[in-house]
């Protein structure tokens, strides 16, 4: 046992230190997202009637946080980025145990090390612990599985029990995740009374999280309503069949290919050089089926139903990193066995052609030129090939076999710009210039800069909001329509200044609506047909959250005086009555 327990603490320390290495010097000072703001307020209240977290809850995810919290992590932004590097760490553990068991060898440790720095997974570590869950769940359900699917019996009711609880964290992976169950509990050599229990066991663990829930947000009934229009709403966004545009379902197609496939870039080595004659990549037809159970949910669920953001495909992005970290594994120990007579010359050349493309350019140019590249240099080490005595070591050729996917992985992240805009109007030349534009804007979203660019621009706002705040104490409304900062934020940072909601309930075609909201407590809700009367103080400063882009800014812009408070803007109401007209909506005083 010595032996196990040795490489586990060995794994934990290394990516341990990798992960703290990188993620902490970039901890956002904020909450990020809308999402956090709700998964704060929850430590002190769950109900989802009223987003405290989001509809379905998250339950277990928020017992995470309250436990932080009463060891005195004070603060929800230590307790998420806490939650952030401890879920990233559990991630690449448990791809490393899992993969070196399923796939034999150090494949787990090669698929970890791709992930690692993966964009999609880097930037969710720093930026939202909720969904870096989802990695975390999906690869335990998944080690479960496995272990029932090759007939390790007890396994049957673990595996059960540990989706139940994922489901807890992450309640969307118990569906999507039961197939794989299902596929494992068949495979295993028990009887249908033990899959029944196993199933009981399944739905008592799931009861004993979502019965709470259920009573913390108003009972079943309510609760199953908001979560079915919560998920309703979001779908409307990015998928075509709850409403969404055909042109947005397209550029939810090519986000998600960019965010689920571009580590598969950097496998153009692995793949070549894993490659036998007479048994091929030398793939198991067990595993593959194991795989796409895993994989094949998650995918179908994202483009029919619903991924807006980069984080929401990690429960895919093991999968598909487990598939390469397969792949250098073979590949390595085909290049133990036979590497080119011309090997010093390959790698020299490769070596100083890599340097070339990166030292003069960045960007698209490395993302198309480092895969060719690579491919060349595989071709070329398979080559005249001779007996390997040693030279080169297998650690040198797999920091060379890391190398590529490695410069994509830090390239996609760091850079700054990526942006594509097209100039044809027609045809098919105009379908490409939008992919590549849906696909730039999806590398753009799990960069650095997407996280930098959200803290400076909320920072900027939340300070200028405390400023006006403070000109005019308890005579100030923020009144929020498709603002670049969400209100949520402004509500959390500013509690005592009341802010008002303008949108529409469903994403889709519906009356409008008006919230007030006052920190995490909403004080008034009205919805009706336009012009919805919206009661403001007479005298009262408003600073507008807006987006100039928008329709909704110019006719704001039409019906009151703006003064700029970059990037906030506001108005002082008379002393005497009035009222405005704006949009689906009348502001009144």
């Amino acid at each position: 046992m010595a032996g196990p327990r040795a490489g586990t603490l060995s794994y934990l320390l290394f990516f341990g230190l990798l992960v703290l290495a990188t993620r902490v010097p970039m901890a956002p000072g904020q909450l990020v997202t809308f999402d956090d703001v709700n998964l704060a307020y929850s430590i002190g209240h769950f109900d989802v009637r009223v987003s405290q977290p989001q509809p379905p809850g998250y339950p277990l995810f928020v017992m995470e946080m309250r436990l932080l919290y009463w060891l005195h992590f004070r603060r929800a932004e230590h307790i998420l980025l806490a939650l952030g590097i401890a879920g990233s760490i559990a991630a690449l553990l448990l791809m490393c145990l899992f993969g070196n068991r399923m796939l034999g060898g150090q494949a787990g440790f090669f698929a970890a090390c791709l992930m690692l720095f993966h964009p999609v997974f880097w930037q969710t570590g720093v930026a939202s612990a909720l969904r870096m869950q989802l990695a975390v769940v999906s690869l335990a359900v998944a080690a479960a599985c496995w272990r029932a699917w090759r007939g390790e019996v007890r396994w049957v009711l673990w595996s059960a029990i540990v989706l139940a609880v994922g489901a807890g964290i992450r309640p969307e992976t118990g569906p999507l995740l039961f197939p794989l169950w299902a596929a494992g509990a068949m495979q295993a050599p028990v009887t249908w009374k033990a899959r029944a229990q196993a199933l009981a066991a399944m739905a008592g663990v799931v009861l004993l999280w979502l019965l709470p829930a259920m009573v913390a947000s108003g009972g079943p009934i309510t609760y199953i309503k908001t979560s079915l229009q919560y998920v309703s709403d979001q779908a409307s966004v990015s998928s075509e069949l709850f409403g969404a545009t055909q042109a947005k379902a397209h550029t939810t197609w090519w986000r998600l290919i960019v965010w689920t496939g571009f580590g598969i870039l950097g496998w153009a080595m692995p793949a070549v050089l894993a490659w036998r004659r007479k048994a091929r990549w030398g793939i198991d037809r067990e595993w593959m089926i194991f795989l796409a159970l895993w994989f094949v949910p998650s995918f179908l669920f994202a483009i029919s139903v619903h991924v807006e953001d980069p984080g929401q495909v990690l429960a895919m992005v093991p999968v598909v990193s487990l598939f390469g970290g397969y792949l250098t594994s073979r590949a390595l120990d085909n290049l133990d066995l036979l590497i080119s007579r011309w090997h010093a010359l390959t790698l020299s050349l490769a070596t100083l052609t890599v340097a070339w493309i990166v030292w003069f350019h960045y960007g698209w140019f490395l993302v198309l030129w480092i895969p060719p590249a690579a491919l060349a240099a595989a071709l070329l080490l398979k080559l005249a090939q001779v007996k390997n005595t040693g030279n080169p070591t297998r650690l040198a050729m797999f920091l060379f076999l890391m190398a590529p996917p490695m410069i994509l992985n830090l390239t996609a992240f760091n850079f700054h710009g990526w942006y594509y805009q097209g100039e044809s109007t027609g045809g098919w030349r105009a379908s490409l210039d939008q992919a590549l534009s849906d696909m730039n804007t999806g590398l753009e979203l799990t960069s650095r800069e997407a996280v930098e660019k959200t803290l400076a621009a909320d920072d900027h706002t939340l300070k200028q909001l405390q400023r006006l705040a403070a000109e005019r104490p308890g005579q100030t409304v923020v009144v929020f329509e498709q603002g670049m900062t969400t209100w949520r934020k402004a509500a959390y940072y500013v509690p005592n200044v009341p802010v008002v909601v303008l949108e529409h309930k469903l994403i889709r075609r519906s009356p409008p609506t008006m919230a007030v909201w006052k920190g995490g407590h909403q004080e008034k809700f009205a919805q009706g047909g336009a012009p919805l009367r919206v009661e403001l103080p007479a005298g009262a400063r408003i600073v507008w959250l807006l987006n100039p882009r928008t329709e909704f800014y110019r006719v704001v812009q039409q019906a009151f005086s703006l003064s700029a408070a970059d990037p906030v803007y506001f108005t002082d109401l008379p002393q005497q009555s009035g009222s405005r007209i704006v949009g689906e909506y009348e502001l009144a005083w």
